[in-house]
């Protein structure tokens, strides 16, 4: 069922009566404009992944960072194709149906997540994808894949890799970690599409342990995000939502884009 507002103060009155899966908001609204009515709406769900879609006839590279980073899941310019709209709803609609009502967390105190920890020629190619996504303001995740046995052997670590890159397109970059995990980066890729990702390598991970299993843990980082506006934010994020991940006894994906979200892959 779809319920229409007339501005976004109606809006806000319509989602408090109907508590909708997905919020699809116009940027210019009158009483409200979308980027306020983005920020309320997320501030009253955060016990709650609610999915938002702001469309506008303003896609300039700045409007489309201003509504991400007022908490938009996505952004689309009009005038937009309707198969691209069903199948970008369809998308976020997907990713809340995993989260479901996860309590939020929130990230431990960042650590170092760069330096030391990737290769000088790669950490300058990923400086490159986060300059590029941050000119064009185009999404970018990142992910930190470990497994969650310090002490796991060679064999699982390869093991780890080639389920990682059999999962990756081929625009996607993975960079060892010389903390023996992964760092991979995503272009082009929102909340839903990270969260499929993860979940996937987790799952085909736990599937191809043989008889001495160890679980994944993934942190997920988002670009845009306001709380985003450096590499070295986005890597501190990934870093601290793996830690969190750890500590809720690994196994799990931690995301966060403006708030963070706690799941739990099912067994493959």
């Amino acid at each position: 069922m779809v319920v229409e507002a007339h501005d976004g103060q109606h809006a806000l009155e319509v989602f408090a009566r109907e508590r909708p899966d997905l919020v699809m908001l116009d940027v210019v609204m009158p009483r409200l404009s979308g980027l306020e009515c983005c920020r309320l709406l997320k501030a009253k769900t955060l016990h709650a992944y609610l999915p938002v879609i702001m469309v506008s006839t303003r896609n300039s590279v700045n409007a489309r960072v201003e509504g991400l980073r007022s908490g938009a899941d996505d952004y689309l310019g009009k005038p937009y194709d309707a198969d691209e709209l069903r199948a970008r709803v369809d998308a976020l609609l997907r990713a809340r149906r995993i989260l479901g009502d996860i309590e939020p967390e929130r990230a431990s105190a960042p650590g170092d997540a760069g330096d030391g920890r990737l290769d000088t020629a790669h950490m300058r190619r990923l400086e490159q994808e986060f300059d590029r996504a941050e000119r064009y303001s185009d999404p970018l995740a990142c992910l930190r894949v470990a497994l969650d046995d310090g002490r796991a052997q060679a064999h699982a670590i390869a093991r780890l890799r080639m389920v990682i890159d059999a999962t990756l397109r081929k625009i996607d970059l993975v960079f060892p970690m010389r903390s023996r995990g992964f760092l991979l980066a995503l272009p082009n890729t929102h909340f839903p599409g990270a969260l499929a990702v993860a979940e996937r390598i987790a799952r085909d991970a736990r599937a191809t342990a043989g008889a001495s299993p160890s679980g994944v843990s993934i942190g997920v980082g988002f670009f845009p995000n306001r709380d985003v506006h450096t590499l070295r934010e986005l890597l501190d994020l990934c870093e601290a939502a793996l830690e969190r991940a750890r500590s809720d006894g690994g196994g799990k994906i931690c995301l966060f884009q403006h708030q963070g979200y706690m799941y739990a892959p099912e067994d493959p």
